[in-house]
Formats: C-alpha cells, sequence, structure tokens
C-alpha cells in the first residue's frame, strides 16, 4: 500500500477511536510496526494528529458515539475491486418480483451498481444503497427506523420490536467484519443486532465476504456459518477456509473475474 493511501487510514481511523493503537494500525495496514510508527512520526510532524505512546490520536478527539470499526470511506476503498466482482455474483441470484433484504456495508453496497433493471421489493438498512436503488432502479425501498451511523452510513434501531422483525426475504444478503470456524462475526454489537432480526425473516441466507475476512476476527458472533446458505467471496480464499465452508453445509460462490465487463449504474 501506498504511503499517502496509509497516511489518509491513519487519520481516518484516529478521527474514529480516543487512540488508534501501533498494534491495530498493523493489522489494518499490513505493514510493519516500523513503517507505521515512521507514518505516525510524519503526520504528527505534519501537524495531523498527535503521536502518543502505543499509537496516536486526533487533534480534537471524537466525542460523539459511533459504531466500532472502520469508516464506511474506508472500506469501501479496501478490496473494492474484489467486493464488486462478489456483489455481481450476488445480483445473479434475484430474479423480479422477489422480496429481498440488504443489511448495510461496503460489500452489499456494490449491489446496487447492478440492480438498475430490477424490479423488487427491497428493505435494507444501509441508506446509501436505498439512495442508489431510489434513483437509479425500479425496485420498491423499505428502510427501518432508528439512529443513523453517518460514518457507517447505517441506520440501526434499539428496540427488538420494528419492520425489520416483519418483513419477510426470499434473500438476505450480509457481510461480516470476519469469517471462521466459529462462524460469521461483526465488530459492533448493535450490528449483530439488526443483523439477527433480518435473519429470522430470510428463507436464504447469503454471506458476502471478501477473501481477506477469513483472516479476521471478533469476540461478536452473529451466526454459526451452518446458518448460512450460500457463502460468496473472490478466488483469493484459501484451501482451509473451502473446506470450512464446505463442512458447515454452506454453497460456496467463487466470483468471477470480469466484473469489468458490466457495466455499473452511473
Amino acid at each position: 500500500m501506498h504511503e499517502v493511501e496509509r497516511h489518509r487510514i491513519i487519520l481516518a481511523e484516529v478521527e474514529e477511536k480516543p487512540i488508534a493503537t501501533l498494534s491495530y494500525l498493523v493489522d489494518l495496514l499490513g505493514a510493519s510496526e516500523a513503517t507505521i510508527r515512521r507514518d505516525i512520526n510524519d503526520l504528527h510532524k505534519k501537524g495531523k494528529l498527535k503521536k502518543v505512546r502505543g499509537g496516536a490520536e486526533a487533534l480534537h478527539p471524537p466525542t460523539n458515539v459511533s459504531l466500532v470499526g472502520r469508516p464506511y470511506s474506508v472500506n469501501q476503498t479496501i478490496n473494492a475491486r474484489a467486493k464488486r466482482q462478489i456483489a455481481q455474483a450476488a445480483v445473479e441470484l434475484l430474479e423480479d418480483g422477489m422480496s429481498i433484504s440488504i443489511s448495510g456495508g461496503t460489500t452489499t453496497y456494490f449491489m446496487s451498481e447492478f440492480m438498475r433493471t430490477r424490479k423488487l421489493q427491497v428493505l435494507t438498512n444501509s441508506f446509501v444503497i436505498a439512495e442508489q436503488l431510489v434513483k437509479r432502479s425500479k425496485c420498491v425501498v423499505t428502510l427501518p427506523g432508528g439512529s443513523i451511523y453517518r460514518d457507517q452510513n447505517i441506520i440501526l434501531s434499539p428496540f427488538p420490536d420494528d419492520i425489520s422483525s416483519r418483513y419477510y426475504a426470499s434473500l438476505l444478503f450480509i457481510g461480516a467484519h470476519g469469517v471462521g470456524p466459529q462462524g460469521v462475526m461483526e465488530a459492533d454489537p448493535q450490528i449483530v443486532q439488526a443483523v439477527m432480526k433480518l435473519m429470522d425473516q430470510a428463507e436464504c441466507r447469503v454471506l458476502l465476504v471478501d477473501s481477506s475476512k477469513f483472516q479476521n476476527r471478533s469476540n461478536l458472533l452473529v451466526c454459526p456459518l451452518s446458518k448460512i446458505d450460500i457463502v460468496i467471496t473472490d478466488d483469493g480464499i484459501d484451501a482451509k477456509s473451502r473446506k470450512m465452508i464446505e463442512a458447515a453445509g454452506s454453497q460456496l460462490v467463487i466470483a468471477k473475474n470480469d466484473v469489468d465487463s458490466v457495466e455499473p449504474a452511473g
């Protein structure tokens, strides 16, 4: 990853957390500790953040409550090509007239690029997905009530009984922070709660994750892999993860590497 891109991601991280630790940034960026220390020093000297023991913090640390995890704007740039390939494969499962649910996330967002000609009933808790579908598709879109989390472009309700728990979907499309032997994982408990509501009302559950997610872990489980009917990922998935999906009884779909041949919605 280029230095400019690392600096942009580091600055986005410190704007979201009281302190972005050195170890966290090393894992996030896949760079050496020495490289991240140098980046933090450079940004500190330029007056863009404050270097602190064990990491870095913003010049004006955030006081607002936010969800755990990277901002949407950062996630959208990571593995974008693979995410679009996966999203295109997911849209191929759709048929006009279906009632579907799409959970917020950057991989699921790319689905909306390929849904321009579809006529579907769509429930989503992502207002960027909703905006794209309202402007550029023939879908009927429903949003649940709740609070808007700007950094993740998502709407979440603290109440157990909202439209999400009463909406039937033929297909549910979700992303994840990580996937492992324990199951599908998310970084924030509110996202776990929101996804579980959608899962209870879906006939078929489809997980959209790029291959890097099989290396990520969290202490928050959404569900075991056995509750996922279809897993769509890219061809970077390793043999161990393939076997894990097969052992769980989930169907594995490897997205084709021809996404550029499809013109996305403008």
